[in-house]
């Protein structure tokens, strides 16, 4: 048998046969990874971006009432769910527009099976979230990197117009930007959306839009209500608290939502996530005093990192990414000598940078304190 047809008859796809990236491997470490290292320290975790309020009560309270009933399927379909995003929505985005999801990354991955296949082309904008370059090329699609603008962190508008061929299929656009912390203006997003020929698709993740301050953030909806290729992604795991329950939601125009719809499977959101996410959803409470936690201590701890003399980035999310005054690596092991988490930027694309989440008082206060002495040393 011939070389071409053996590879014409194989059972493996080469594009994930080759495929060398392990999604887990850059995720970030859990309080039980590292408790051993403590040696009866109190943990202070600021490397996930967690909601340092917590769950949202009401979804805790929901959830509880539902736990008998787990010797039962759950929900077949998200019918509820779609209906409750579109009330949130003030009836703008209609609920057979809402795509959900078992997490933002199933979103992600929803999208990247229905558009993506060999030959085609997504651009990314590094430093970015790590997980668009690995679903993009688990489906065979070539990775096209157009980096922020050096410095401060600005969108490329004209690199990635520039970029985009008859084969780009999707753009990945993560703002707020995780993992630098900054925003990119409506006037900047503007100019790349209303330039995109039709069969480009724009992937808007505002997962911490909660947390901004800023009266010029461009809002997926917007474009979505023109009739542009954008899906919005919005996740449960930030200002609402509820990471561990993985249930999040993509939007878009009608055209686009209804054909990524045909990729979901039934019963795939569990019935404690899909409970815990419609009642915390109708926690506004929560919701608004996560938001004002993160607002009040970002400003509290961008003046400590400007009073020792660290440069950081501004953040209209709930972390900063600073620039190390030493490696990485080393910085991460001194401070959880003092029993804080915090994390490299290197695996999002920002080398010799540390992203520390904001947690409360004191929790960042723990977290200055034991900067200040590492610096001293």
């Amino acid at each position: 048998m011939s070389h071409n047809t053996q590879q014409k008859n194989s059972l493996f796809k080469p594009h994930i046969d080759n495929f060398t990236s392990d999604l887990n491997q850059k995720a970030g470490r859990t309080s039980s990874e590292v408790k051993d290292l403590l040696k009866g320290k109190k943990l202070y975790k600021l490397s996930s971006n967690e909601n340092a309020m917590g769950p949202s009560p009401k979804a805790l309270e929901a959830i509880q009432e539902v736990l008998p009933t787990l010797y039962e399927y759950g929900f077949r379909t998200d019918d509820v769910f779609r209906d409750a995003l579109e009330e949130a929505f003030d009836h703008e985005i209609k609920e057979d527009q809402f795509i959900t999801g078992n997490a933002g990354l199933e979103v992600i991955d929803i999208a990247c099976r229905g558009f993506l296949e060999p030959g085609l082309e997504v651009i990314v904008t590094n430093p970015t979230f790590h997980v668009y370059e690995i679903f993009a090329k688990v489906n065979g699609a070539k990775v096209i990197d157009v980096p922020l603008l050096e410095g401060a962190f600005e969108l490329d508008v004209e690199g990635i117009l520039a970029a985009v061929n008859e084969r780009t299929r999707l753009i990945f656009i993560t703002n707020p930007s995780n993992p630098t912390g900054t925003m990119i203006t409506k006037t900047t997003l503007d100019k790349l959306i209303y330039n995109l020929p039709d069969h480009v698709v724009v992937i808007h993740d505002e997962v911490y839009f909660h947390f901004m301050e800023s009266d010029d953030f461009p809002f997926a909806k917007d474009y979505i209500l023109e009739g542009k290729n954008v899906i919005g992604l919005h996740t449960f795991s930030k200002a609402h608290g509820l990471p561990g329950l993985r249930v999040a939601y993509g939007f878009s125009t009608p055209r686009i939502a209804h054909y990524l719809r045909k990729l979901r499977r039934p019963f795939f959101i569990n019935t404690l996530s899909m409970t815990g996410a419609l009642a915390a959803m109708k926690d506004e409470a929560h919701i608004e005093a996560s938001r004002t936690l993160v607002q009040t201590e970002r400003k509290w701890l961008q003046k400590e990192l400007d009073r020792l003399g660290i440069h950081h980035w501004d953040s209209h999310t709930n972390f900063i990414l600073f620039k190390c005054p030493m490696s990485t690596d080393e910085m991460i092991a001194k401070m959880l000598e003092y029993g804080v988490m915090i994390r490299s930027g290197e695996n999002n694309g920002a080398p010799g940078c540390i992203r520390v989440s904001i947690g409360v008082h004191e929790a960042n206060m723990a977290f200055v304190t034991a900067l200040e002495e590492i610096m001293g040393g």
